[in-house]
């Protein structure tokens, strides 16, 4: 199935907690061949009824009533023996051994699970019959020839002939128009409600394929039990798909329900002496999974709808066949949100067909369209995701940002006897597109913008050092897209992962105040950033003195500080008004180029020990140019 989403504001002390989802659209549009026309409805006392009478281990004996409405409006009542597929429950089940040992072997001979209808009329009447050592009366009604024997035996009829497996397939067409409308409290300690509203419409084909079983009894054949063989369901569909919930998270929370399962309708027919019921339904899912170790919250409401085909067939223990669906385009989607932290919330919703034989407690199969809503909320507040100027500061920032992906899945599900049902949450699948990302409110959250470093003077000609990245809080590892403008008409474009040091060189022609802006323009999964810093370089005339290189202290202690007025104090040949700064470690190596936390400016080059990933600061020097 996956994540929405949590709304509003953020303030400096943390962000309030309210998670809201509320309404969940839906729109199946779904077309398939042959499509029945719409029928009179059933009268009530024709409407399929059933009673269990006995019940073993692996069986039971029910009474079923109705009209084989599909066939002539025949009445029926009769009493037939369900059996879960099993050597064991075949053994078990009260009739004669000849029967018991076929049916055994066509369980044994069915992959995975099955389940059969035996007539226990009929089985009865078969028990007599070799009692007696003739066709009963009841038997001869209904007897069919043999099948032709192989070639190899002395004939092709009579004695040698056998009782093969006669299949029969059943169709209906739905014509769908089913509102939704439904308001549940969640529960399970989440503090709020789900609503859901919306319709479904258009039209879809169920069939289900059946066995007829016949045993051999004396010369003739004897249709004694049908065995469930498939569901399919094919067709066209437009899913349409929007969803909000209100309440409170702060923790790993998964809910799933079924909000609807309308009737789509029956077939009521014979399948030689046993009468058969097969009915459909579309049952409607709704689930929400919320992974967060914060507390925060969402509003959203989604609108997107997908468009294709698919045809599957299932049995109760395998699914096969195929989709095909385009996703939408994005489109403007309101969103509040707040939070203090990071949560992935995830909406689903699930409409399928499906289809089951004379009651869903004892065998049925569904095919379904599934999508998914990813969200991820994140939001920061401190001052420890980095220095975005290389001042030697951190500064103080806060980020607010909710993304969004969509995903359609197929699904199918099957199950016999009551039993748990076998579950296929992902036969097929469209790739993850994503939908939007919000930066809220608009253009405001600091973190965003990435770690521009670099000398802010030089000299004409001389070439400078500037490096980028994302801020080290920044939760994505996509590849990012950045522009670097140098304030003088020229730029570069780029592209790197999001927490690698890109360096990138400039020497100007000319001299003035140069406003050097790097953006995050994008990365890789889609988002669009549009986040800029920007800091300001001083382009020097080359006119004036250098100083010689110039180092007064050790990176022992809290770190290794060549400060202009340090040099003044101890008496070191400088300027105190110098127009221009060099800062390198002693073996030559610009400070750019270092990966370390250091400031470089007209007042000196600090560098303070806490501030490395190792710990310590390089051995650095300084040189100044004076007037």
């Amino acid at each position: 199935m996956t994540q929405p989403f949590s709304g509003n504001t953020a303030s400096r002390r943390g962000w309030k907690t309210f998670a809201r989802f509320l309404t969940l659209g839906l729109t199946l549009a779904a077309g398939g061949s042959a499509l029945a026309q719409e029928q009179e409805p059933i009268p009530e006392e024709k409407v399929y009824s059933e009673k269990i009478l006995e019940e073993g281990e692996g069986w039971q004996l029910k009474n079923i009533s109705g009209y084989a409405v599909d066939d002539k409006g025949q009445y029926y009542s009769k009493d037939i023996y369900t059996l879960q597929s099993g050597k064991e429950s075949a053994f078990r089940l009260p009739v004669v051994p000849s029967l018991q040992e076929e049916l055994a072997a066509a369980a044994a001979s069915t992959e995975g699970d099955t389940v059969f209808i035996v007539d226990k009329f009929i089985a009865d009447e078969i028990a007599i019959a070799q009692e007696k050592g003739e066709l009963t009366e009841a038997l001869k009604a209904i007897a069919e020839p043999l099948d032709e024997g192989d070639g190899k035996t002395m004939g092709k009829m009579g004695p040698f002939g056998s009782c093969s497996d006669q299949f029969i397939n059943k169709s209906k067409g739905f014509s769908l128009n089913t509102p939704i409308s439904t308001s549940t409290s969640l529960g399970g300690g989440f503090s709020g409600t789900l609503s859901a509203t919306g319709n479904l419409s258009g039209s879809a084909t169920g069939e289900v394929q059946l066995r007829i079983k016949r045993t051999k009894v004396f010369w003739v054949c004897i249709p004694y039990a049908v065995q469930f063989g498939y569901a399919h369901a094919w067709g066209s569909a437009t899913v349409g798909y929007g969803a909000t919930v209100s309440g409170t998270l702060n923790y790993n929370f998964n809910w799933e329900n079924q909000i609807a399962k309308p009737y789509l309708g029956s077939l009521d027919f014979f399948v030689g002496p046993v009468p058969v019921h097969i009915g459909f339904n579309l049952p409607i899912n709704l689930g929400l999974n919320v992974n967060a170790s914060v507390t925060g919250s969402v509003s959203y409401n989604s609108n997107q709808n997908a468009t294709g085909s698919f045809d599957y067939t299932c049995t109760l223990s395998s699914c096969s066949g195929w989709a095909n669906y385009s996703l939408p385009t994005s489109s403007p989607q309101p969103l509040t949100a707040s939070i203090s932290g990071r949560a992935y919330p995830t909406v689903w919703a699930q409409v399928a067909v499906r289809a089951y034989l004379y009651s869903e407690w004892l065998a049925y199969a569904q095919v379904g369209v599934r999508p998914y809503l990813y969200g991820d909320l994140w939001g920061y507040y401190g001052n420890s995701c980095g220095d975005g100027n290389g001042d030697g500061i951190n500064e103080t920032v806060s980020a607010l940002t909710f993304d969004l992906d969509w995903q359609l899945f197929i699904t199918a599900q099957a199950a016999a006897f009551g039993g748990s049902p076998a579950q296929w949450n992902n036969l097929w699948s469209t790739s993850r597109k994503h939908i939007k990302f919000w930066d809220i409110p608009s253009g405001g959250s600091s973190a965003i913008r990435p770690i521009l470093t670099g000398p802010s003077s030089l000299l004409v000609n001389a070439t400078g050092n500037y490096n980028s990245r994302m801020r080290p809080c920044w939760p994505y590892g996509d590849t990012v897209n950045y522009q670097l403008a140098w304030g003088d008409s020229t730029s570069t474009s780029f592209s790197a992962a999001p927490a690698t040091v890109t360096t990138k060189s400039k020497a100007w022609t000319s001299a003035g105040a140069k406003t050097v802006a790097l953006t995050a323009q994008s990365d890789s999964h889609g988002r669009q950033f549009n986040a800029t810093n920007s800091r300001s370089v001083q382009v020097n005339a080359l006119s004036g003195t250098w100083t010689p290189w110039l180092n007064r202290d050790a990176p022992g202690g809290v770190g290794d500080f060549e400060t202009l007025s340090d040099f003044l104090t101890e008496g070191f040949p400088v300027c105190s008004n110098p127009i221009a700064i060099e800062c390198q470690t002693t073996s030559g190596v610009n400070w750019s180029s270092t990966g370390q936390v250091y400031s470089c400016t007209l007042s000196g080059g600090t560098c303070t020990n806490s501030q490395q990933s190792n710990g310590t600061c390089l051995d650095y020097q300084v040189r100044f140019l004076c007037p």
